[in-house]
């Protein structure tokens, strides 16, 4: 069974991070084999409307059974 996972939009962002960007790919990468599913509040989805194109793409990415 899959992990859920909470990820707020730091945790997104920090794939392009210099400090956090080695933690949030593999966090990803995770998540993209379906070993955790990733749970996404409202605030989270609204914060990222605003996002930058690049942060928008990560969760975009991602096949649609990950996301909760």
């Amino acid at each position: 069974m899959a992990l859920r996972i909470y990820a707020d939009t730091s945790v997104i962002g920090g794939c392009f991070d210099d400090e956090f960007r080695e933690e949030s790919n593999r966090f990803f990468q995770l998540v993209d084999q379906g070993q955790v599913i990733l749970l996404l509040s409202d605030l989270v989805v609204a914060e990222l409307q605003h996002a930058p194109a690049n942060v928008r793409s990560v969760i975009g990415s991602l096949p649609s059974n990950t996301l909760l």
